[in-house]
């Protein structure tokens, strides 16, 4: 700014109020005690954002007030904000790959930390793993070591697997009736599957989320269940029971 104006205030903001003015970001209620405002000797003028969030991805404008006039930087300061990823690849019934993947520029060499159910996995320290497929639900996080609160969202096997019959209640000879599968599952299920419990096999009945049955009639009765299956595992659901 020319050198005869003298500047009264400045701000950083994201958005601005209904007249056009900018709404320092130091006033939202989402950045409390998050932010801090500096200026040095050079009239340089920073802002500090601690524990960054997926929602402080945005674009940051400086305005500052003289006593003539007033001036805002653009474009702004665009600022991304990502999480840790963890992908799952070459999986068998075996075993699996694990990756801890971002989009930021990490230093060189950093030591991965993996956790299994919360607990730390002392086993690898890499940012791929290989690691066995086990039975029932599990979960794998991962984080940079010295940065062990930024842990990454996990993924997980399937698990609340249920199974819902629609309609419920009692059901006709010659009624329609859709049995309906769901799982939480992260990566998320690419298999469903309906079996009837039978004394001794189980029959398979479709690999399809709903299993559908038509004119209905007493040879259906008995005990129905799902599983869901992802990269990690699976599950079965508690089973229902058609009563015709």
């Amino acid at each position: 700014h020319p050198a005869a104006h003298t500047v009264t205030k400045s701000v950083w903001f994201i958005k601005q109020n209904a007249g056009g003015e900018p709404v320092d970001v130091r006033e939202n209620e989402e950045y409390q005690g998050r932010v801090q405002d500096t200026q040095n000797s050079q009239n340089n003028c920073s802002l500090r954002i601690t524990n960054l969030r997926e929602t402080d991805a945005q674009t940051y404008r400086f305005r500052f007030y003289t006593d003539r006039c007033d001036y805002t930087g653009e474009p702004g300061v665009a600022l991304s904000v990502t999480d840790l990823k963890v992908t799952v690849s070459d999986w068998t019934d075996q075993d699996m790959e694990l990756s801890c993947n971002t989009t930021c520029t990490l230093s060189n060499n950093p030591t991965y930390i993996w956790y299994k159910n919360g607990q730390r996995v002392n086993e690898c320290k890499s940012a791929s793993c290989s690691v066995a497929a086990v039975s029932g639900e599990v979960s794998y996080s991962c984080a940079v070591e010295g940065h062990e609160s930024l842990r990454s969202p996990p993924v997980y096997s399937p698990k609340i697997t249920k199974a819902v019959v629609h309609p419920s209640g009692d059901l006709m000879e010659g009624d329609s009736v859709i049995l309906t599968c769901s799982s939480d599952a992260d990566p998320p299920v690419h298999t469903y599957s309906w079996f009837k419990l039978r004394e001794s096999t189980d029959t398979l009945l479709t690999t399809s989320q709903n299993y559908s049955i038509s004119n209905i009639n007493t040879n259906h009765n008995g005990l129905y269940y799902c599983t869901a299956h992802n990269q990690l595992g699976q599950q079965h659901s508690t089973p229902v029971h058609l009563n015709v």
